[in-house]
Formats: C-alpha cells, sequence, structure tokens
C-alpha cells in the first residue's frame, strides 16, 4: 500500500458526513508526561502508591482502573479510557474521549511532593481532536490547555503544533525546571514550597503511531456485540472472560509483534480494545476505536527498536489504515524519525516523504510525519476527511463552563 504524503486539498474536497452526539466517540488520546527527580529518601518514588491512590487521581480525570500489571520498572494500568504507566521516577497517563486529564495534576504535584520528588519536565500532547465541540474544561482548545497550564506555571510553558494547522496536526506543551507554580485553584499548603530541579539532560524517546480509517476487516475484528442467542455479532461465540481480548491480540498481529512481553489486554463491549505490555523498562500500549465512520488506533512505545521501518510497517499493518501519523518525542532533542522510503515499506510506503522537526523548550523536540494510502487500497475513504476537521456533528452542544473557570 503506498502512503503519499498528506494532501490537504484532496481531503478537504470530501464531503463532510454528519452525526449526533451520542454516535461519535473521540479516540485520539491526550497524554500527559511528566519526569521528576526522586529522593535518595524514598528511590521507590510513585510507585509507592498503590491502586487505590491512583484511582483518586484517576477520579479526576473521569476514568477508572480496569486491571493491572507491573514488573521491575514499571506499574502499567489498564484503564476505562486508556493507560496509565508509573515508574519510580515519571508518571505516563493517556486517556481518550471527553475526559479532563489536566485536571489531575494539582493531585499529582500533591504525591510527589510527599514522595520527595522534584519535578524536572512535563509535557502534555495530542492528536487533533475530531469533535472538539464535545471537549470539555480545559481541553475546549490548543489555548485553553496552554492556559489552564500557564496558569499553574506561569508564563515558562512551551507550546507547539506539528503538521498543518487545518489537517492532522499535533499539539504539544511542556514545561521546564524552575517554572514557577501559582496553581489555579487552592492547593495545600506542602506545595508552597515546591521547589523544581533542573532539567535532566537524560534523554528518553516516544515513538507515537496515530492511525484513522482502518480497515472494514479490522474494524470488525475489534468488534463485540451478543445477539439473542448469546453469541456476538462479529463472530468471535461465545469465550470465556478474557479470551476474547486474547484472541484479539493473537488475530491482529500484536501478540507476534511482542514477544515474551508481559501483555494485559481487554475487550470492551460492543466495540474497542486497549492493551499494555511491558519488557524491562520499556512500555507499549494500544487503543482501537472501532466504529467504522470514526475509526482509530494508537500504538506507543519507549522502546527505540521500533523506530526501525520493518516494525513500523508491522504496527502500521496490524490495523490497514487510511491515514498514519508519526510523532518521535526526544528529551534531549538527538534523535528524530528516519525517512521512511518507499522500499522501507511494501504495504505502507511513504512517497518522497518530509519529516517535520521542531525544537520543544530547552533540549527537547518532536518530529512529525503523516502519510496517506493510495486510494486504491484507502480502506474506508469517509475517514480521510478527518485529517482536515471536515466531520461535521449534528446538534453539537457548547459544554458549560466547569466550576474550576468560575
Amino acid at each position: 500500500m503506498d502512503f503519499p504524503m498528506h494532501d490537504p486539498a484532496a481531503a478537504a474536497a470530501l464531503a463532510p458526513c454528519t452525526l449526533s452526539t451520542e454516535d461519535v466517540f473521540e479516540g485520539p488520546e491526550k497524554k500527559l508526561e511528566v519526569y521528576f527527580r526522586t529522593s535518595v529518601s524514598q528511590p521507590s518514588g510513585f510507585r509507592q502508591y498503590g491502586a487505590e491512590a491512583w484511582s483518586e487521581l484517576l477520579s479526576l480525570a473521569a476514568c477508572t482502573i480496569l486491571n493491572q500489571r507491573s514488573n521491575d520498572h514499571c506499574d502499567a494500568y489498564l484503564l476505562s479510557e486508556s493507560s496509565l504507566f508509573v515508574f519510580a521516577d515519571r508518571v505516563i497517563l493517556k486517556t481518550c474521549g471527553t475526559t479532563t486529564l489536566l485536571l489531575v495534576l494539582p493531585r499529582l504535584l500533591e504525591m510527589a511532593a510527599t514522595a520527595g520528588a522534584a519535578l524536572e519536565r512535563l509535557q502534555y500532547g495530542h492528536l487533533r481532536y475530531k469533535f472538539p465541540q464535545l471537549q470539555l474544561y480545559p481541553s475546549r482548545s490548543h489555548d485553553e490547555e496552554r492556559a489552564y497550564l500557564v496558569a499553574m506555571f506561569g508564563e515558562g510553558v512551551h507550546a507547539l503544533t506539528v503538521g498543518p494547522a487545518d489537517g492532522c496536526c499535533w499539539h504539544v506543551l511542556a514545561v521546564e525546571g524552575r517554572a514557577a507554580v501559582a496553581a489555579p485553584r487552592p492547593l495545600p499548603a506542602q506545595l508552597n514550597k515546591w521547589q523544581m530541579a533542573l532539567p535532566s539532560l537524560a534523554g528518553e524517546d516516544i515513538l507515537e503511531v496515530a492511525m484513522e480509517g482502518l480497515s472494514a476487516e479490522v474494524c470488525a475484528l475489534f468488534g463485540f456485540e451478543r445477539g439473542p442467542d448469546g453469541k456476538d455479532v462479529a463472530g468471535w461465540g461465545p469465550l470465556p472472560d478474557g479470551a476474547l481480548a486474547r484472541a484479539m491480540t493473537t488475530s491482529c498481529g500484536l501478540a507476534d509483534l511482542l514477544p515474551g512481553a508481559l501483555i494485559d489486554d481487554w475487550a470492551f463491549e460492543p466495540c474497542g480494545y486497549s492493551m499494555n505490555a511491558l519488557a524491562g523498562p520499556y512500555y507499549y500500549t494500544v487503543h482501537v476505536t472501532p466504529e467504522v465512520a470514526f475509526s482509530y488506533a494508537s500504538f506507543e512505545t519507549n522502546d527505540p527498536r521500533f523506530r526501525a521501518a520493518d516494525l513500523v510497517e508491522r504496527v502500521v499493518g496490524c490495523f490497514s489504515p487510511s491515514v498514519v501519523t508519526l510523532t518521535l518525542t526526544s528529551r534531549d532533542g538527538t534523535h528524530r524519525l528516519p525517512a521512511y522510503s518507499r522500499r522501507d515499506f511494501e504495504r505502507t510506503a511513504a512517497s518522497a516523504p518530509t519529516i517535520e522537526h521542531k525544537p520543544l523548550g530547552n533540549g527537547a523536540a518532536v518530529s512529525y510525519a503523516t502519510y496517506r494510502a493510495a486510494e486504491r487500497r484507502a480502506g474506508l475513504p469517509l475517514v480521510k476527511s478527518f485529517c482536515d476537521g471536515a466531520l461535521g456533528l449534528a446538534a453539537v452542544p457548547t459544554p458549560t463552563a466547569s466550576p474550576e473557570e468560575a
């Protein structure tokens, strides 16, 4: 399958569809990465907190814990809306739908203060929303998200958008060491003594692959709805608890992609799929929104091997998308996405690719590229209108202001 670079003009020519608010779900996730310097006296850092403490924090984002897996490096939580990864010195939280992710920050800083951890760097970002009208405070716009962080940390908030502003763009915000803490709502007195450490130069790269317009076959694979006879209409048949998720993991190719990893997967009813995996210090997470009109899948990892062209091809091959957006976030700014070529991919080649690479604050950087499937193998042409925000919603109400804004 050929992937020419993103063509806004071609996508804009597509007529938008109309859906009601009850018909849609925001697949693209918000993601918060917060890096800390742990205390010598409390080397376990954030891992000293158990599921109860994290459940309390997650309630602020309107999501819950479904399951947990751990290894020597990380505690991985599957959530009702995406995933949470807890290392001793960092927390990575991503949530989909209309979750209010940024509202967890005050509580997270409280937990950090109790653990004696000093903030080094905070990054927040997401692919452009498909249904921005449905988002809640403080995520109804990129400007509003930035304003929320400015209210907490002062004007030292770095803002970046990569990709076309009217297309598959990626919004990123970052806060670095020695930013001032002036929270937008009252916080416990212990936070008044908050001191932020200088940024760490220890680099760690995170690769994210956002995929839209999944093939009809892939959408069916992640669907599950019981009929009157007790069997699911997608053809899976009755399966014991957990077996359906394992079948999805195997059938789409993820199990083969992550041999030896500790996998925790979940199948949602009537449709949808999430997976966390751990292998040593590396984490992997996948989330699938398979509704055909706005299908979406994401893959994320800090494993540097997955920047290789053959592994990117295998990831994309699991989902057969029409549009692929790749980002690589480098904490020390020294790495960028390779220029994937037609020869690199047999099914998902890039035609004359260009990589957008921009600095993010002092030292960090984000690389970005978007590719589109050729028309003859595009899967679901409807979804291509998402890349330019052309999908319309019928009778979308404007969310009311939250108490935090009052």
